[in-house]
């Protein structure tokens, strides 16, 4: 009786894992990517869930209220959005209240039109490259408009 493999054996063995592995990396490839692309995704939402959160509020309370734990009912525009100058404390940090690392983010203000803020829809160094359409990459912008209060992916 035969007790160990024979090389013929372990090479057609290895060629099948060979095969195998040619099908599942390139599926597996674009996880990072993809994992990304949700989280950049889930924080823009976030962000709106905020942003309309303090529109509910103002809309629901004639008196003063806090929104996010740092913007007054009086920090807010005549739309129910926070204002331009109450959404951070300055031009280049202006949506810490609302983001926690608004300044690591880079966001800033439009030199055009001073209610819209514009931020990188992806990490320059980390973030994904893969452009989709509709999806947060490198060389996309999440804009802000703080008058009408979207919060939108520029392409």
């Amino acid at each position: 009786m035969k007790k160990a493999f024979t090389l013929i054996e372990l090479i057609f063995a290895i060629v099948i894992i060979g095969v195998l592995a040619s099908f599942a990396i390139p599926k597996f490839s674009g996880l990072s990517d993809n994992a990304k692309i949700s989280a950049e995704l889930s924080t823009a939402a976030s962000v709106q869930v905020a942003l309309d959160s303090c529109h509910g509020e103002w809309i629901i309370n004639e008196g003063s209220f806090t929104c996010g734990g740092s913007i007054e009912s009086s920090d807010l525009n005549e739309y129910g959005y926070p204002k331009d100058g109450e959404l951070g404390s300055s031009d280049s940090t202006p949506l810490d209240a609302i983001l926690k690392n608004a300044s690591a983010i880079a966001w800033e203000r439009d030199s055009t039109n001073s209610n819209e803020y514009r931020g990188p829809a992806s990490n320059s160094a980390t973030g994904t490259s893969k452009c989709k359409t509709g999806k947060p990459c490198k060389g996309k912008y999440w804009d802000y408009n703080s008058t009408s209060g979207t919060f939108t992916l520029t392409e």
